[in-house]
């Protein structure tokens, strides 16, 4: 086994629209941070057309996605003084598509996401990057992983098996899995492609080894079927690590609240801000790193070396 960023480095130096706001929101605090009536006479827009009110979303990646992100949407109302509202977003399209027509002011992302965003035509900026765990860069990790019974051993033997990817557009559930294939020379067949949907349900899928005995999943969702033995890693990859976006078209007073405190930021903010933190939060997330558009040049080469085999690359 192998760990590190060569699927992604080798690459990078050759080179439902919104369904509704759902009742799921958080009010704005008494006191509205930007001074209330000023925000509707400053130049820029808002997603719901009301200056008070913000629409947030984040990917439907795991199962009570928006529920685990619910702290993240509390923390954006306390720094803007806004309601903050949830975009219904039934999968990763949805939210490109909302992003891309203005139908979302700030979003949780994938690096993958964010590229195919700005290939449809979305005026987004990072804010900032996940942040795993204290002392770490931005980033997390694609493993590739088999069922305990699966004979082979190797990311070379994958060749000719079912493969269970996460979905079409996952940045470390289809993008970085294929490029790493293609690096191992391995092609995997329409036919021998298949679909988890979330990571969570993949990690099970391989697990329970049914439709397939191999696959990838992150390593969030990988991790602890691996220390309890119903998967076995093959290999990991890091990848880009996942972004929070923001429309260019707000006004410059929100970008410059949200960058001043969401930028290089950690739990402890949260806290200090008065939002308490679920288990999601407290296991997988320890903050943002500040990124600017270039930190996504590897995500971009990895598109290009690969939109042969993966249609949302093709820009």
């Amino acid at each position: 086994m192998r760990t590190g960023f060569k699927a992604l480095t080798g690459l990078a130096a050759s080179a439902a629209l919104i369904a509704s706001l759902t009742a799921c929101s958080t009010p704005a605090p008494t006191a509205p941070a930007d001074g209330g009536d000023n925000a509707a006479s400053e130049e820029g827009s808002y997603a719901s057309g009301d200056p008070n009110v913000l629409v947030f979303a984040t990917l439907p990646d795991h199962e009570g996605a928006d529920q685990d992100a619910q702290p993240i949407a509390d923390w954006i109302a306390a720094i803007t003084g806004k309601e903050v509202r949830f975009f219904e977003a039934t999968d990763y399209t949805a939210v490109v598509q909302g992003l891309a027509s203005d139908q979302i002011d700030i979003a949780q992302i994938s690096s993958f996401t964010y590229f195919q965003t700005q290939a449809a035509g979305g005026d987004i900026e990072p804010i900032g990057a996940q942040i795993t765990e204290e002392g770490a860069e931005p980033g997390y990790f694609s493993v590739a992983v088999a069922n305990p019974a699966w004979t082979g051993s190797t990311l070379e033997d994958f060749a000719d098996e079912p493969v269970c990817f996460v979905n079409p557009t996952s940045t470390s559930g289809r993008a970085i899995p294929v490029a790493s294939l293609m690096e191992a020379g391995v092609t995997v067949s329409e036919a021998n492609t298949l679909y988890g949907e979330e990571h969570d349900l993949n990690a099970v899928k391989i697990a329970e080894g049914l439709d397939c005995q191999v696959g990838f999943v992150q390593d969030i969702d990988a991790d602890p079927l691996i220390e309890s033995g119903q998967l076995v890693e093959i290999e990991r990859f890091q990848v880009p690590a996942a972004p929070i976006v923001m429309q260019a078209a707000l006004p410059q007073s929100v970008k410059d609240q949200l960058t001043a405190a969401i930028a290089d930021s950690t739990q402890q903010d949260l806290v200090d801000a008065g939002i308490e933190l679920n288990d999601f939060l407290r296991d997988g997330w320890f903050g943002f790193g500040a990124v600017d558009d270039s930190y996504f040049d590897a995500i971009r080469a990895v598109c290009e070396q690969i939109a042969d085999q993966v249609e949302a690359c093709q820009a």
